[in-house]
């Protein structure tokens, strides 16, 4: 790919707004489209795939069968044949070439090759820059320059890293864990892992990975909520975003949301007396501070402003100053009057004043935008579960009464049901709660009920009614399934976010699996072994002695033993003496409570361990100071036995074993796909100017 032309991509999608409504595609909207897409809903992929190949509409007919192969298969090649014969069959400058170049780019990026792809990216972001796929390619033509440009450092059989893919990958890490990185060794580090990655990624497919349950459990989790992500983003908010005739209409309709109040500065001091007031303003009009005034508590009535020297700043909006800000607002900044409300006086001067104002419309225009697509969207979004209902011919099947209510206590709604209580509800429901017809899915009570399950237990007993079960229904259950069905109706996962965030999980879990098969499946630890570690490291095993203390440590004997009188007399409270009195400031917040271990403090642990418990002793610390003392607790240094640390040490021996076969591996994929590292690229070494000006 050219370098020049990216940032020229890149500025172009910065130009065109991001509020553009998302046309709906035609075989939306075709009987016998729909009626494969609803096959392929159903997992019923040979039909599906036949109406697609046997319908009139070549065009999309062939389009739908490239995204069941794309995405149901992964069958890349497949999908790449249908998407070319559509290609060959249209003019490229088209709009309806769009939809076609784009789904283009994305195969050929999913079968790696990234400088085709990027071209084709290239060319749908300048050519269609109105079109439905505009953002996502330019998102795409980014992430293609990344892995094209041109400086390599390191390679792999099909592959390479590049350089750029080396800082975006550092970009990545967190601020605080960068420096880790960001240095010559953790760079070839990092260049060396991005290598691997790819390598083990391609493994972990030669291996036919992908149809392991642990990789479809993973997948389907984070299919469902991507899914669901694009339906909102696509489905929903993209049809809310509002034109700028709809925004400027709202501003002017809305127009007092966007008002400044008038603004007042003043200084003012209150008295009980008008002659005291009068006599203050000629005093100020001679040339006495106001503020000075103010600020004497034996003149101004109100105390607090007298702290702010008589400071106050008031708006139109404060209703207790109405009639003082209307009467100081006629007045010049700078002018001292008289103003009297009730039996108050008052010598006011106006230091600043600000007229109210109405911000404009490029003022506040996200605002506006925000505030219309927030309400657009909520009301698109609760239509549209309407429109979901019956698209996909949704049939409830609890019968509900208005008095279908159970009152619960506030115990109850903590502890949440019981079995019995589940199982007397399960009764109340027919065997089929619910039937989604075009998606041939039932839904049984037993599903339900073990959907209510995974809802915190505090809330489960408000669904448990057929009322109740009816609404979680409608509001939880059915969205799930319908808004990920739509998504994947409407083609809302080939979108670039949700392409790359599938994509993502799909090689995270491919990753975690393959590691599952080359290395923890391969960790055994036997108990033999485990034993013959305990018996030639016994000396690991050996829980430490220890005391569990009060004390009060003190500067000379004589106060220790004045200390010790009290506390046997019970004349004083241990702990509030601990705290006022002992010489160790970290045990003054814990009142003298502290652990002693031989390790810590020796010649202590020897002393306390051979006195009674609970008996107050006196002794002489190895500083010099000295120490009154309570022993409330003695655990004493003991073999841990081999049944206590059985599990640590099959950790222990574990954790080693698996080590040793994740390097083990990371070596023969090195070897199998032949990485190479070039580090003179990664760190270049700095050229210094001035020596070459010199020769």
């Amino acid at each position: 790919m050219r370098r020049f032309l990216m940032p020229a991509v890149l500025l172009a999608a910065g130009l065109i707004s991001c509020a553009k409504q998302i046309k709906e595609d035609e075989f939306v909207s075709d009987p016998q489209l729909q009626e494969g897409l609803f096959a392929e809903l159903r997992g019923e992929y040979e039909k599906a795939e036949e109406i697609f190949r046997s319908s009139p509409d070549k065009f999309w007919g062939k389009l739908l069968l490239a995204d069941l192969y794309f995405y149901r298969k992964r069958d890349y090649k497949s999908a790449l044949k249908e998407v070319e014969d559509v290609e060959r069959s249209i003019n490229k400058k088209s709009p309806k070439a769009e939809p076609v170049l784009y789904r283009k780019g994305l195969l050929l990026q999913s079968m790696g090759k990234y400088a085709e792809a990027g071209k084709i990216y290239e060319y749908v972001a300048v050519t269609f820059p109105n079109g439905a796929y505009f953002e996502d390619a330019t998102d795409a033509v980014e992430e293609m320059f990344r892995r094209n440009f041109p400086e390599t450092l390191a390679t792999y059989d099909g592959g390479y890293v590049s350089a750029m893919m080396l800082e975006w990958a550092l970009e990545k890490i967190p601020p605080f864990q960068r420096n880790r990185f960001d240095n010559p060794e953790g760079r070839k580090k990092l260049v060396e892992r991005l290598a691997i990655e790819e390598v083990a990624f391609r493994e972990a497919q030669r291996m036919h990975l992908d149809t392991t349950k642990e990789v479809k459990e993973k997948m389907e989790i984070e299919r469902k909520a991507a899914l669901r992500q694009a339906y909102y983003t696509y489905g929903v908010k993209a049809k809310a975003a509002p034109s700028e005739k709809e925004m400027r209409a709202y501003y002017n309709t809305h127009k007092s949301y966007y008002r400044e109040a008038a603004r007042l500065e003043l200084i003012r001091v209150a008295l009980k007396d008008s002659a005291k007031a009068y006599e203050i303003l000629k005093e100020v009009k001679g040339g006495a501070k106001l503020d000075s005034i103010a600020a004497d508590t034996t003149i101004n009535l109100f105390k607090a402003e007298a702290t702010r020297r008589g400071k106050l700043i008031i708006y139109d909006t404060y209703g207790a100053y109405k009639q003082l800000f209307e009467e100081a607002f006629k007045h010049d900044t700078g002018d001292v009057f008289v103003f009297h409300q009730d039996t108050i006086w008052m010598v006011v001067k106006v230091l600043s004043k600000k007229p109210e104002r109405y911000r404009t419309y490029d003022e506040v225009k996200n605002n506006v935008k925000n505030a219309l697509q927030g309400e657009r969207e909520r009301k698109i979004y609760e239509e549209d579960r309407k429109r979901l209902m019956k698209f996909y011919g949704v049939k409830i099947l609890i019968s509900v009464s208005d008095s279908d209510t159970v009152p619960i206590n506030p115990e109850e709604r903590e502890e949440g049901p019981s079995k019995e209580e589940m199982d007397r509800f399960r009764k109340e429901l027919p065997d089929t709660v619910a039937i989604i017809e075009k998606l041939g899915k039932v839904i049984t009570a037993s599903e339900l009920i073990d959907r209510i399950k995974r809802v915190e237990r505090r809330y489960q007993r408000m669904y448990m009614t057929p009322k109740g079960a009816k609404e979680f229904l409608e509001n939880a259950m059915l969205p799930e399934i319908l808004e990920v069905a739509d998504a994947e109706f409407h083609r809302y996962y080939l979108h670039y976010p949700i392409y790359s965030r599938l994509q993502s999980a799909y090689k995270d879990a491919m990753l975690l699996a393959l590691y599952n098969k080359l290395v923890k499946e391969k960790v055994k630890v036997d108990e033999e072994e485990i034993k013959k570690y305990y018996e030639t490291h016994k000396d690991e095993f050996v829980q430490e002695g220890r005391l569990r203390v009060q004390r009060i440590v003190v500067k000379d004997r004589r106060t220790a033993y004045r200390i010790l009188r009290l506390l046997r007399k019970g004349k004083v409270n241990p702990d509030s003496l601990a705290k006022a009195v002992t010489e160790i400031k970290a045990e003054r917040r814990t009142s003298g409570y502290v652990n002693i271990t031989e390790r810590n403090e020796p010649d202590f642990y020897r002393k306390a361990m051979r006195a009674p418990l609970k008996k107050w002793r006196v002794t002489r610390l190895k500083d010099g100071r000295w120490v009154v003392y309570r022993v409330l607790q003695k655990i004493k240094k003991r073999q841990l036995p081999y049944e206590e640390v059985r599990n640590t040490i099959f950790q222990r021996l574990a954790y080693e074993k698996e080590k040793k076969l994740y390097e083990e591996a990371l070596e023969n994929l090195k070897k199998k796909y032949h990485v190479v590292i070039y580090e003179d690229r990664i760190n270049p070494p700095k050229k210094d100017n001035g020596d070459k000006e010199k020769k």
